[in-house]
């Protein structure tokens, strides 16, 4: 039976790790907390509805490094590289009007942060502006009632 002992300053670890953000290291520091508690392999995955396998494969990477283990790999694929040098450009960009760049709209739309991005050297598609925008969400909601047509870009990614 695989099973984790934790001390004090462990289980407060965890219990941190539990409070983050990070649903996916919330759900495995739960594993671990779950076992220290008794419970087997089989009642941890049963509850949390997750399978025997995922369940027995932190635990034992908890085992091995620790809560660093149960943080995970970065998820595979190359790296985005446009969406990284775009997003500062985008972030000042769009709380202003377009009118302040010399465009004749009042908002912002894909095609037009497009067509500012090519004016700049940068040549990027549609979801790469797209994606950049959805990392951006939080960032610029106080600024979408004041450019209705990124409010409606804004409100078709969200749909689509």
């Amino acid at each position: 039976m695989l099973s984790v002992k934790l001390t004090e300053k462990e289980r407060n670890e965890l219990i941190e790790g539990r409070n983050t953000r990070n649903s996916g290291l919330s759900e495995r520091c739960f594993f671990v907390l779950l076992s220290d508690e008794g419970k087997s392999v089989f009642e941890i995955a049963k509850q949390t509805g997750r399978d025997e396998h995922t369940v027995r494969h932190w635990l034992k990477m908890y085992r091995e490094q620790g809560i660093i283990g149960l943080r995970g790999c970065a998820p595979p694929g190359r790296p985005a590289k446009k969406t990284s040098r775009i997003y500062p450009i985008i972030l000042e960009v769009v709380p202003k009007s377009p009118t302040e760049y010399g465009y004749l709209e009042e908002g912002w739309t894909i095609n037009l942060i497009k067509d500012h991005l090519k004016k700049q050297g940068i040549d990027v598609g549609a979801s790469t502006i797209k994606r950049a925008l959805k990392k951006m969400d939080g960032c610029i909601n106080g600024f979408l009632r004041q450019h209705q047509a990124t409010h409606q870009v804004m409100k078709k990614r969200r749909k689509g």
